[in-house]
Parts: C-alpha cells; sequence; structure tokens
C-alpha cells in the first residue's frame, strides 16, 4: 500500500494556515471593535453579549457603513465629473462685449488676371488654344464650388488630365481683398485685418477670428489662439462695423473663437445695396479656476486644446469640420480640398463628382458619429432686423455695403466651480458623521491601531511563556464527600462545646 506521506504533510500545513489566519483576524477584529470610537463596533465584540445580538449590531453597522460608501462615491463622482455650473450674469454696466468675426466670401473667386498663368501653369495651355475655354470653366468650378454645391464636377470627372492640386488651384485664382472697414468711434479700423482662409465656402477671407490657424492660407500667427477679439465698452453709445465692396460679397457672421459653418445663412451683399443689420450678443465665459480643470471636468474645450495632433486650435465648428472630413471619406473614400489640413487622400474631380450626391447627407454629418464638445469662451450673435436700401444712380450705385450693429447685452452665461475640494471633504466627513459617527480622529485612531500592532509585532519581544501546574480536579461524588465531611466536623465542634458549657455549669 502507498502513502503520500508529502500530500499529508501540505494539507496539515494549510490547516494550520487557515486557523492561524482566522484566530489572528478574529483577534485583531474584536481589539479593534473594543478600542474605537467609530459607533456600533463596540457593540460587535462587547463581553456577554449573545450570538444573535452580535449579529444584529453586524448588520446595523454593515448598512450604515455601504450608506456611507454610497453617499461618498456620489460625491466623488460629482467632484470628478461634474463640478462647474453655468450661472447668469446681469451686472452688465461694467462689461465689454465683442464684436462678431466676419468671413467674407467673394462670389466669383477667380481673378481674370491671373487666370491665363494658372491654365499655362498646369496644362501648358495659352489662350489661343482651343481647350483654353475647357479648362476656364473647370478652373471656375473648383474655385466657386462649396461643399453642398459639387454638380459642376460631373462635367469633368472622367478627366485624369484634371486630377491636380484642387486646393492649390483655388488659391491660385484667389482674388485679392478689396473691402473697405468703417468703424465707429471706439473701435479701430486697422485691427480688421483680412486673412485668406480655406472654408466650405471655398477661398474667402476673415477678420477678427481666433480660431483660424488651421485653415489659414500660407503662414499663419502660432499665437493666434491666445489673443483677444476686438471689443466694445458698455459705455458706447453705438457700436458697429462697416463694409465697402466692389463685388458681390457673402458675409458670414460667426464667433471671434470659431470658424465659419457652411449650414449658416450668408448675407449675400452686392452693388447698389446698402444693408443694416442689428446683432444680439450673448457671451459664454468662464470664472475663477475653471481653467485649471481638465477638460473631463469642466465639460468644455479652449481654443488651445486641439482634439486631434493634426490640427492646432479647437472650435465647434472646426471639429464639424473634421467630421465631414471623415464622413466624406467613407462615402467617397477621399476628403474635399476645403479640408486640407486633414488626413486622407485629396479628392480629384471624380472623387468631388460622387459627394456631390450626398450633400445633404454632409450637411448633416448623418452617418458617422460626431462628438463636439462646447468651447469654455462662446459667443453667439443673432440678427435682430435687417434694413436693405437700394440706390439706382449717384456714387453708392457702383458699390455695395454692410453694416453690423452690435446691440449691448444685459446678461452673459458663466462657467463658475461650485464644488471645490473643501466641498468634498466637507460631504465625505458629513457621510461618515451621519452613518458611523466617526471624525477625523477615527482615522487617525484607526491608522495609529495599525502601525501599533505593526510595531508590536516587529519591535516588541515576545514574552516567555510559564508553565502553570494545574491542580487535578476532584470528581463531583468526591467533592459531595469532601463538603458533608465538612459540615459533620463542624457539628461536631458544636456538640463539644456545648458539652463543656453544661459540666462547668454545674
Amino acid at each position: 500500500m502507498y502513502i503520500d506521506y508529502g500530500y499529508r504533510q501540505k494539507d496539515s500545513f494549510i490547516k494550520k494556515l487557515g486557523k492561524w489566519t482566522w484566530k489572528t483576524s478574529v483577534n485583531l477584529g474584536r481589539d479593534f471593535c473594543l478600542r474605537t470610537t467609530i459607533h456600533g463596533f463596540q457593540h460587535i465584540a462587547q463581553p456577554g453579549r449573545y450570538w444573535f445580538e452580535r449579529l444584529l449590531w453586524f448588520g446595523l453597522t454593515m448598512v450604515a457603513i455601504i450608506g456611507a460608501v454610497g453617499v461618498t462615491r456620489d460625491q466623488w463622482q460629482r467632484y470628478n465629473e461634474n463640478p462647474t455650473v453655468v450661472t447668469l450674469e446681469k451686472n452688465f454696466r461694467t462689461w465689454q462685449y465683442s464684436v462678431p468675426a466676419i468671413t467674407a466670401c467673394i462670389e466669383n473667386r477667380v481673378d481674370p488676371g491671373k487666370l491665363p498663368l494658372v491654365i499655362k501653369k498646369y496644362w501648358n495651355v495659352s489662350p489661343e488654344d482651343g481647350r483654353y475655354q475647357y479648362y476656364s470653366r473647370f478652373i471656375n468650378v473648383v474655385a466657386n464650388s462649396d461643399l453642398l454645391h459639387l454638380e459642376g464636377y460631373n462635367e469633368f470627372k472622367d478627366d485624369v488630365q484634371l486630377d491636380v492640386d484642387l486646393h492649390q488651384v483655388a488659391v491660385d485664382v484667389m482674388p485679392e481683398v478689396q473691402i473697405k472697414t468703417i468703424v465707429s468711434e471706439d473701435l479701430k479700423a486697422q485691427n480688421f485685418t483680412w486673412t485668406p482662409v480655406m472654408t466650405e465656402a471655398g477661398a474667402c477671407y476673415v477678420t477678427n477670428s481666433l480660431a483660424n490657424y488651421d485653415v489659414t492660407i500660407g503662414k499663419a500667427d502660432s499665437n493666434v489662439s491666445h489673443s483677444s477679439p476686438i471689443v466694445c465698452h458698455y459705455s458706447s453709445q453705438v457700436c458697429y462695423i462697416m463694409f465697402e465692396i466692389i463685388n458681390v460679397t457673402n458675409f458670414y457672421i460667426h464667433s471671434p473663437y470659431d470658424v465659419m459653418d457652411i449650414t449658416t445663412p450668408a448675407s449675400k451683399v452686392y452693388l447698389t445695396l446698402s444693408r443694416f443689420t442689428d446683432l444680439s450678443v450673448m457671451e459664454s465665459g468662464c470664472g475663477k479656476g475653471v481653467r485649471e480643470l481638465s477638460s473631463q471636468r469642466r465639460g468644455c474645450l479652449y481654443n488651445d486644446e486641439p482634439m486631434n495632433k493634426k490640427t492646432r486650435v479647437y472650435s465647434t465648428n472646426s471639429c464639424r469640420y473634421s467630421c465631414r472630413s471623415q464622413l466624406s471619406i467613407r462615402l467617397c473614400g477621399c476628403r474635399p480640398f476645403y479640408y486640407f489640413y486633414e488626413e486622407g487622400p485629396a479628392c480629384s474631380p471624380a472623387g468631388m463628382s460622387c459627394l456631390a450626391k450626398y450633400s445633404q447627407q454632409l450637411a448633416s454629418i448623418a452617418g458617422v458619429r460626431c462628438v463636439c464638445n462646447p468651447q469654455c469662451l462662446d459667443i453667439v450673435f443673432r440678427e435682430i432686423a435687417i434694413k436693405d436700401t437700394i440706390w439706382d444712380q449717384g456714387i453708392f450705385a457702383t458699390r455695395g455695403s454692410g453694416r453690423y450693429t452690435i446691440q449691448a447685452p444685459r446678461s452673459r452665461y458663466t462657467r463658475e466651480i461650485v464644488f471645490h475640494f473643501q466641498d468634498l471633504v466637507v460631504s465625505f466627513g458629513g457621510a461618515a458623521g451621519l452613518f458611523l459617527g466617526a471624525s477625523f480622529i477615527s482615522l487617525v485612531e484607526i491608522m495609529y491601531f495599525g502601525l501599533e500592532r505593526v510595531f508590536k509585532k516587529v519591535f516588541q519581544k515576545p514574552e516567555k511563556k510559564t508553565h502553570q501546574v494545574k491542580k487535578p480536579r476532584n470528581s463531583y461524588e468526591a467533592t459531595r464527600v469532601l463538603e458533608l465531611t465538612k459540615i459533620l466536623e463542624e457539628n461536631r465542634g458544636y456538640e463539644l462545646n456545648t458539652k463543656i458549657k453544661f459540666e462547668g455549669g454545674f
């Protein structure tokens, strides 16, 4: 018969280890319960209690612990995810408010003087050549198209000779800006400089925009996201900007912290038209300390916090630009040249013709998950009144003008921190005190108890065990005999004393 003694020794060691662990845990738990000031624990280990009492207090204490942990977990989640609130301010008399950013897109974005040079550059065709008009139509389609109107590419989708850099073609024929700026007294016209940008409406010019770094044609100012928009003072009686043009131009009004959106209606100004527009403004800003919070905790992004490495500036509409670029690649395998800074292959005329079938889907960004965080600094402008005047004769008949008057706001939104770290500590203490009667000193007691045990285990010398010889216990019968013998001896002593007293008396 074979006996595995090694297995028996291993099983015996595990049992001993389990018994030692259980005994040590019970002793530590009993000592902690008897010494702590946290409510409920002393009743569990107090001597002289029945087991059902201990179980009752153990259950009540566990319920209290679960309640305290649940409340503290909710408070921690609030502190970590949503410590801010948006407030409405009304103390408007000392405010400064921003004027809008304006993107100007000339309707005919082909400079007649640059057209022959561009055709010569790409296809080596002169104006006398029979195919010059064909290339001229193609360039006009490229320069004057926008994301929602790409039907003109259908004529050229099968011509492989037209597979050139469409973005550069649009830039090469882009006309120079010819817009005269007139402003109110508290503004300076020289501050309104026009920057060439590539938008979803094609090659345009923008002024007073802080989010145009990625879309700028050519070299952009690297510190643009750290600048401030042009502002008016509330004490000013009137704040306006006026533009005079000599070409039909579409004006897009948007926030200085954002870029234009093709789905926003444009204000078309043509020759002989004088348009007066009143704008309302609603600003959204951030209070003290919000900038230091992480983007997840504050729930918004600043301009200098891009969502990917390819871009340098974040804004809501630039995020939508990225989504439309991804959607274009999914639909037709290429991105339009309007998003020249995005990843992916650029579209050829065949790719642009393919996208012409999905204009509505591109406008609504349907078919792709597009999550764009709100901006920490944002301004919304709305048209509240428009007045048009047509000049058939005189000097105004050869030009057009658009004037934007900004009404001073009387309210604005501000994101403030309402749940600081001090509030988190107070909520933790309130939950611990309500459910367990614990305080900061209770935590110190727990740490002290643990350190005390460690130091005693490590540094204190173990006490020498003394062997005490126990007296053998008598049986029940022997004990009864000894008790009866003692009683009889006591009675015998009493009778002897009585007899002596009686004889002495006589």
